[in-house]
């Protein structure tokens, strides 16, 4: 019998399939952008080593980049959030020595895989200027300072955005006033309230959610619908190939839910001759076989 979605799904959460690239961005992405973001002078003594949840590791090549670069995190995650990087909330430091060798320019146009000798800056809206490889780590982070300083200065100057959410610029446009990541965080939790609403009552219907979902569109209604729809035939198709349920019945209250969001009946309505055309013999039978056809689900 269908179990009262209220009492058997009050953790219940949507269960999203694999990551996308947009909420998780693989080290990759950070290392290329290091460089752009950091500077040479700071990238030959600290490397981005791995991404766990939240969190960067960089490796640095002393305990003094380690605690100096601790000061300037959150500059540094800003500016790898204004370049499209989401999700890195903190840095943490680990002192070693990286096999990878970082190339620099030389002021006389070779390269050093050393770290040795000057290095071309372009300058904001100026042609190239040649500064020395910095000789202490304060010099190079004061250096980190004044780069991402003045790329801050020169986006506010094109008309760039502050998010209102966590203050990183995002791309000049009037009528946003978010950032990307945070866009497409806040997006994924309102997807998730609706796809809630849904589970919990889907006889509301799209106006019975819309009351309680502030400007939801039809459209967004739908697409989220057919989201839902679409995860939950997948598991329970995957019970039917598998031909059996797991042993805590989450496949019978996926069923229930499938059935009253597709049909957006009260519970009361759903008969066992409705469940069966909607589900199929095969499946029906595997989730409500021993019940009486001639009863309600």
């Amino acid at each position: 019998m269908l179990t009262p979605l209220r009492r058997a799904l009050g953790e219940w959460s949507p269960r999203s399939g694999p990551r996308s690239e947009s909420r998780d961005q693989a080290l990759g992405a950070i290392v290329a952008l290091w460089t752009e973001i950091v500077g040479e002078d700071v990238a030959r003594h600290a490397i981005p080593l791995e991404r766990t949840g939240s969190a960067l590791l960089v490796l640095v090549s002393s305990s003094a980049w380690s605690n100096q670069l601790s000061l300037l995190a959150g500059h540094v995650i800003g500016a790898l959030r204004e370049a499209g990087v989401s999700g890195i909330e903190s840095l943490r430091f680990r002192v070693g020595k990286s096999r990878q060798r970082t190339r620099t320019s030389r002021a006389d146009g070779e390269t050093s895989g050393n770290g040795i000798g000057g290095v071309v800056e372009q300058g904001m809206g100026e042609g190239p200027a040649v500064r020395s490889a910095p000789e202490t780590a304060e010099e190079a982070l004061a250096r980190l300072r004044e780069r991402i300083t003045l790329a801050r200065d020169a986006k506010r100057a094109r008309g760039w955005n502050q998010c209102e959410e966590c203050g990183a610029l995002s791309n000049p446009d009037p009528d946003r006033n978010r950032c990307a990541p945070c866009a497409s965080r806040r997006a994924a939790l309102r997807s998730a309230h609706v796809q809630r609403l849904m589970f919990d009552a889907p006889w509301l219907g799209f106006a019975g959610t819309a009351e309680l979902v502030a400007e939801l569109t039809r459209r967004e209604y739908e697409a989220n619908r057919g989201v839902l729809l679409g995860r939950w035939w997948e598991t329970l198709q995957r019970a039917a190939t598998a031909g059996k349920l797991g042993s805590d019945g989450y496949e019978r209250q996926i069923a229930s839910s499938y059935l009253l969001l597709r049909t957006g009946w009260e519970p009361e309505r759903i008969t066992p001759a409705i469940a069966r055309n909607e589900l199929g013999d095969k499946l029906y039978e595997l989730i409500y076989g021993h019940h009486n056809d001639s009863a309600r689900i």
